[in-house]
């Protein structure tokens, strides 16, 4: 009930974003601008946006298994999880993924709990990184402050558990379900022996290439393909409310989320609204079809029912 309650509220915010822009854009000049963009260079980002979204973040959830699981089922896993997302509230795709990955790597639910953990405050991390590069080029921090509460607040959960292990290990044992202590208490291992220099480098270095592509595609997408004039700074700040709209799960395939945070960047940088907006949907049709394309692959490989079914939650602890 409470999901189906998160997506009406989605899908509500969705149809607002819809009404408020068929209210205020001229959508003419919008398809003017959509059909200018020559399909040579939108094929070019595709395939950009295609080696992100698919062999780079493969390489890296494979090196986070230390490639103790076959090649494919973490392509499944990671396929099927990211095609969920754009369906399901909350991100139940990564449910799916952890139960998937489960059957295919030793060390079970707790493990990947880990290694999906490490996944996500990688990417927590890259864009505080680039909230703060944006911010600091252009003269304003401002906006850094929520992430770098959030970021900070993992960082300091990890310092605890790196610094007093033990006594965590003691405080989950007072918990009244067994099987539930225990399975914290083997993320809690996990992550605290884990966490050193070189897998902190390392991880970096895996995420890294992610995040700086997104960059590079939407300045093909912007500056390459519909001419707009932005700085280097500019085009950094852009590309940063952009994907902190994509990956905020406020409706389904953040929809509306992404083209409004886009295009606010855009015009407060003196853009025209209708090009932004053209920008911001070829930019978010580029995001979600490699997504989609191994999206399916990976429903076909599962089965439909059998991964609605994973996209309920993760196996029991």
């Amino acid at each position: 009930m409470r999901r189906l309650v998160v997506l009406a509220a989605q899908l509500a915010l969705l149809a607002a974003c819809v009404l408020y822009a068929l209210d205020t854009f001229d959508f003419t000049r919008v398809g003017q601008a959509l059909t200018g963009v020559p399909a040579w260079k939108l094929a070019l980002a595709l395939l950009a946006q295609c080696a992100i979204a698919v062999p780079l973040s493969l390489v890296r959830l494979l090196a986070l298994c230390r490639f103790e699981t076959p090649w494919a089922a973490a392509l499944t896993a990671q396929s099927l999880g990211q095609f969920l997302n754009l369906l399901l509230p909350a991100k139940l795709g990564e449910a799916a993924k952890m139960a998937l990955m489960t059957k295919s790597l030793p060390g079970g639910l707790a493990r990947i709990t880990e290694i999906v953990f490490w996944e996500r405050f990688a990417d927590l991390n890259a864009l505080l990184a680039l909230v703060l590069a944006s911010g600091a080029l252009l003269g304003g921090l401002g906006l850094a402050a929520p992430v770098a509460v959030v970021v900070g607040g993992f960082w300091g959960a990890i310092a605890v558990l790196k610094l007093w292990g033990g006594q965590v290990d003691r405080l989950l044992t007072l918990l009244p379900w067994p099987r539930l202590a225990a399975f914290l208490s083997g993320v809690a291992r996990a992550v605290r022996v884990r966490l050193g220099f070189s897998f902190a480098l390392g991880l970096a270095l895996l995420t890294l290439p992610l995040w700086a592509g997104q960059v590079l595609v939407h300045g093909l997408v912007l500056g390459w393909g519909l001419g707009l004039s932005l700085s280097a700074p500019q085009l950094l700040a852009v590309a940063t409310a952009g994907l902190a709209g994509l990956v905020t799960p406020a409706t389904p395939g953040s929809v509306g989320v992404y083209e409004a945070a886009l295009v606010a960047a855009l015009a407060a940088f003196g853009q025209p609204r209708e090009e932004a907006l053209a920008g911001a949907l070829l930019l978010h049709a580029i995001s979600v079809a490699p997504v989609l394309l191994v999206g399916v692959w990976a429903m076909a490989r599962v089965g439909f029912r059998a991964a609605l079914g994973l996209g309920r939650g993760a196996p029991a602890a």
